[in-house]
């Protein structure tokens, strides 16, 4: 049953689908089988089994760590269970469990099952099994570890058939590949209504793998695509500016407490270079002199774009540079031990693409960054309780205009951006 954490808060629960089917029509039986009856219907709903009680710790990592990794990556989870002293219904040999589907004389615990992490009826992860580990230990309690990952894993290993899409925009290209006889996706969908990109009737190549393939809209689009906490396949547009007005503020002193901050001021993120190359199109080179000459050439390049017109490509070139390094947080840490009970609720549910601000005290002042979520890792322990890291990337923001405000009063300047809403 959910689990209350001492340094977490209440209703921790972990569930795995048992592959058994509780409500389905089955033939000729005197119950299931009655036609037209409501409680047992063609598809069923699956049973999921509640194992918290015997889970120990539990890992998820999602999104991404750093700005120039890959946004399109599968979400993990990962996490360590023992057995009790008698009962063995953990053991996938075990056909006297709890957990065994009988029905169709499987192990219930097993690879591709759905599983689902959520506090306080929230979802942190969900996914679907891809390792499941039993350790016997003599003279000790059995240990079982188990590794899931989002629906991303799926497309990994899903190959397109060749075809010549439409034009159309990076998201209804999303919705096409999604929706192709190969790929038949399922999952609930959250397709962004205002892609910035449109991309070209190109030759999909037979074979071409599913996630790597919508790698290369994401790249087009420089947006995020990715699965939420609670499984739904979300794409966003490309990242320009966000009105301020942040989902968490994390402070030294006040606001939501933070454990660890860190700091990247580092060369290596400067771009002055970006050259875009779409297909059948001609390269399309962006540079800043002045970054060259200060940080030498440091360049992005992009091949076999998917990107409709040399316009667009060109437009991409542009977006793409950072002709100076900035110092940002890059990372902030929070123990749940250290948070009220509302303060870890609005943490818990953070994610990828929110906006964050974070504030540091230093003896020169005062330095507060608003900064996007691109990546949520949990660490938790049913012995010691909850923590998270958040991995950020710059934003770009504009401010409601204040009447008569010093700052965000003041019409026609660059910096802050006031606008009237």
């Amino acid at each position: 049953m959910a689990t209350t954490l001492l340094n977490g808060g209440p209703d921790y629960l972990v569930e795995l689908d048992t592959g058994a089917i509780v409500d389905g029509f089955e033939l000729d039986d005197p119950i299931r089988g009655v036609l037209n009856n409501s409680d047992y219907v063609l598809d069923g709903t699956t049973d999921f089994a509640d194992i918290t009680s015997y889970i120990e710790t539990v890992n998820i990592r999602r999104g991404r760590q750093l700005t120039t990794d890959q946004t399109t990556q599968a979400g993990t989870c990962s996490f360590t269970m023992k057995e009790t002293e008698t009962d063995q219904n953990l053991n996938p040999l075990n056909d006297a469990s709890i957990y065994y589907d009988s029905a169709q004389d499987i192990p219930g615990l097993a690879p591709l099952r759905i599983v689902r992490v959520s506090r306080d009826g929230e979802y942190l992860f969900v996914g679907r099994v891809t390792n499941y580990d039993y350790r016997y230990n003599l003279g000790g309690l059995d240990e079982v570890t188990v590794v899931c990952a989002d629906d991303f894993y799926l497309l990994s290993r899903t190959a397109l058939a060749t075809f010549t899409p439409s034009v159309e925009t990076s998201a209804a290209r999303l919705s096409t590949v999604l929706a192709r006889p190969e790929v038949a996706y399922t999952g609930a969908t959250s397709i962004t209504a205002s892609p910035v990109t449109t991309l070209g009737n190109y030759l999909v190549a037979d074979n071409a793998q599913v996630a790597q393939y919508i790698n290369r809209i994401n790249e087009a689009e420089q947006g995020r695509i990715f699965l939420s906490r609670s499984g739904v396949l979300t794409m966003q547009p490309r990242i320009t500016s966000s009105l301020s007005g942040p989902a968490l503020q994390l402070s030294d002193a006040g606001d939501v407490p933070y454990n660890a901050l860190t700091i990247e001021f580092d060369a290596s993120n400067v771009v002055n270079r970006a050259s875009i190359l779409r297909e059948t199109g001609i390269a399309q080179v962006a540079t800043d002199a002045t970054s060259i000459a200060q940080y030498f050439t440091q360049s992005v390049e992009q091949t076999a774009s998917l990107l409709s017109s040399d316009a667009e490509a060109a437009t991409l070139a542009a977006y793409l540079l950072v002709a100076q390094p900035s110092p940002r947080y890059t990372s902030v840490g929070i123990w749940f031990g250290s948070l009220t009970a509302p303060q870890r609720t609005a943490a818990a549910v953070i994610e990828i693409g929110d906006l964050i601000e974070i504030t540091k005290t230093e003896t020169f002042g005062t330095v507060t960054q608003e900064l996007y979520v691109e990546g949520v890792d949990h660490m938790i322990t049913f012995e010691g309780g909850h923590a998270m890291r958040y991995y950020t990337s710059p934003a770009s923001l504009v401010y409601t205009f204040i009447l008569d405000d010093a700052t965000y009063g003041v019409l026609d300047i660059a910096d802050p951006q006031p606008v009237l809403s």
